[in-house]
């Protein structure tokens, strides 16, 4: 499996996500009317999902596209969770040890054998009825379960043009139906609940509309770089609006949809503002950022309630807001070295042929 080149717009764009939802849950465990005002913050996790569909079918598609081949899924499988898999364990580690020592101040959780089962196997999103300790659990795990399911959806996907528009169209039309099932806890499709399977449909419906982006791109090569020169503008200020306007989280949806796909294809646009040092720095770490911050959160939150009588409302809370994200970038890069970066590699050496781990 070859890799092809990275490309830097789709990864800043990750981190710009993940920023988001940092600052959307520190907004909310700030408690009360929020002096920084995110918007529906949770949607940026379906960016997530989307990206990564459309990244792995730009880098595996033409495996998988051809037919099944057992060496090659498991190969694939394998690297999937090396790659997610040091970061998520080690975060879980120290989450487990706070829960354990109350360091929250909440109350304490009563796990069993199964909860500790699907955490340590990132299963937590997929509907077993399991109590995560890692409330962002939900979603790599979900991950997870698009991994098992991408070859089918490639093979069904980017050969096979005609499946195309109902594909879309089934993926659509169940983010509407279970935009209306009143499951969302802060907002419509702010669903991830372990008790039903419905988390795992809105991510598996994500992912699979980045890899039919992918399609896409590849079935219509000409012209792409006008269309996303001129459409990425278009697409991200009627994102921006949207983001405050939108109380039904579907025009939210396809919106992002619409602008993973035109980031995709290289526009200047895309490569400046997410392209650039800062914010593809921002993609790099942008898994472990999302693993991390919902362990800040509790303490800057305080910490900002501290600060307000004698700083005043904003002063405060913006004082809190930059310590808060400054460790929580300076401990996600820490973890990208250590967990991404080498946990990675010693679990290719451990699990792959030596040859097949070094590619």
């Amino acid at each position: 499996m070859a890799k092809r080149a990275e490309i830097r717009a789709l990864t800043g764009f990750r981190g710009v996500a993940a920023l988001i939802v940092a600052l959307y849950h520190f907004s909310r465990g700030f408690g009360g009317e929020p002096v920084l005002s995110v918007g529906p913050g949770y949607a940026a996790v379906d960016a997530f999902f989307v990206l990564s569909g459309y990244v792995l079918a730009y880098n595996y598609a033409s495996t998988f596209s051809r037919g099944f081949d057992k060496a090659e899924y498991w190969d694939f499988l394998v690297r999937r969770v090396c790659r997610v898999y040091p970061a998520y364990v080690a975060i879980l580690f120290v989450a487990t040890a706070k829960l354990s020592l109350n360091f929250g101040g909440g109350e304490h959780a009563s796990l069993n054998a199964w909860d500790a089962f699907c955490n340590i196997f990132m299963l937590t999103g997929w509907g077993l009825h399991a109590t995560p300790i890692m409330g962002v659990s939900w979603s790599v795990s979900a991950e997870l379960f698009c991994y098992l399911l991408f070859p089918l959806i490639a093979l069904l996907t980017v050969q096979r043009i005609f499946f195309l528009g109902f594909i879309v169209v089934a993926a659509l039309a169940a983010i509407a139906g279970m935009s209306q099932l009143g499951l969302g806890i802060e907002g419509p499709m702010d669903i991830v609940s372990s008790d039903h399977s419905f988390a795992l449909a809105r991510a598996l419906c994500g992912f699979t509309l980045g890899v039919v982006g992918y399609a896409l791109a590849e079935k219509a090569k000409f012209g792409l770089m006008a269309v996303a020169n001129y459409g990425l503008p278009v697409a991200l200020a009627a994102l921006a609006a949207s983001w405050y306007l939108d109380d039904t989280d579907l025009l939210n949806y396809v919106l992002i949809v619409l602008v993973v796909w035109l980031i995709a294809q290289g526009s200047k646009v895309g490569e400046t503002v997410f392209g650039n040092r800062p914010v593809y720095f921002l993609g790099e770490i942008s898994y472990s950022l999302y693993l991390i911050h919902p362990l800040l959160v509790p303490f800057f939150a305080k910490l900002a309630k501290r600060l307000l009588p004698m700083l005043g409302v904003e002063a405060g809370f913006a004082a809190a807001l930059c310590c808060y994200l400054i460790l929580a970038i300076c401990l996600s890069y820490a973890c990208y070295l250590v967990f991404e970066l080498w946990g990675k590699r010693v679990m290719l050496r451990a699990l792959l042929p030596k040859r097949r781990a070094a590619a």
